[in-house]
C-alpha cells in the first residue's frame, strides 16, 4: 500500500516534468505561448520553474539554463520516490547519486554547448579569419571569458593569437569534460554501493 503510494508520487512528478518540458520549449514559440492552452501551462509551472531563475550560475550571458537545474530536481525526487517504492526505503546513497546526476547534466550539458560553439568558432576562424558579423562578434563575447580563464590559467599574462587561443582551450574543455565525467562516474558507483 504505502509502495503504491510512492510510485504514484513519482509518476506524477514524472509527469509534472514532461508538462514543465513541453513549456519550456513552448517559451520558443511565441504564438503558442500566448494561446489558452500556453497561458494554462505557464501558470501551471512557471512558479516552479521561475523559483530556479534567481541562481546567477545559471545565466550565461543572455543563455538561461535555470530549467535544467529545475527537470533535474524534478528527476531526483522522481528517483528517490521510485526507488522507495521499489525498495520500502530511503538510501542516502541513492539521494546523494541522483543530486551528482543533476548536478552533473547540468555542468555537462554546459561543457558540451561550450565544446560545440569553440569548434564552431574555430572552423570559422580557419575558413574566414578575417569575416565579420553580428552573430561571430555574440559568439565572442560568450567565448571570451573561458578563453580568458583558461588562457590566463596555463599562459599566465602572456599574449597569444585567437586561433590558438581557441585550440589551447577547446583541448582544455575537452580534457576537463572527460576528465570529469570520469570522476562522477567512480562517484556515482561509491554512492550508489554506500549500505544507507
Amino acid at each position: 500500500m504505502v509502495q503504491s503510494f510512492f510510485y504514484a508520487i513519482s509518476t506524477l512528478i514524472n509527469l509534472f516534468s514532461l508538462v514543465c518540458l513541453v513549456r519550456v520549449l513552448m517559451s520558443w514559440l511565441p504564438d503558442f505561448e500566448y494561446s489558452a492552452p500556453g497561458r494554462f501551462l505557464a501558470g501551471l509551472c512557471d512558479p516552479y520553474l521561475t523559483w530556479f531563475r534567481r541562481f546567477r550560475f545559471t545565466r550565461v550571458g543572455a543563455v538561461d539554463f535555470s530549467p535544467i537545474l529545475a527537470l533535474g530536481v524534478l528527476s531526483v525526487a522522481s528517483m528517490t520516490f521510485s526507488t522507495f517504492g521499489s525498495t520500502g526505503r530511503f538510501s542516502l546513497g541513492v539521494i546523494a547519486f541522483g543530486i551528482l546526476q543533476v548536478l552533473w547534466s547540468f555542468f555537462s550539458f554546459f561543457f558540451n554547448i561550450l565544446i560545440l560553439f569553440l569548434a564552431v568558432r574555430l572552423i570559422y576562424d580557419f575558413v574566414n579569419r578575417y569575416g565579420y558579423s553580428p552573430f561571430w562578434s555574440m559568439l565572442d563575447r560568450f567565448l571570451n571569458p573561458p578563453i580568458a580563464w583558461v588562457t590566463g590559467l596555463l599562459h599566465r599574462g602572456r599574449a597569444l593569437p585567437y586561433r590558438t587561443s581557441l585550440i589551447i582551450t577547446l583541448a582544455a574543455v575537452i580534457i576537463a569534460r572527460v576528465g570529469l565525467q570520469a570522476a562522477v562516474s567512480f562517484l556515482g558507483k561509491l554512492l550508489l554501493s554506500l549500505p544507507i
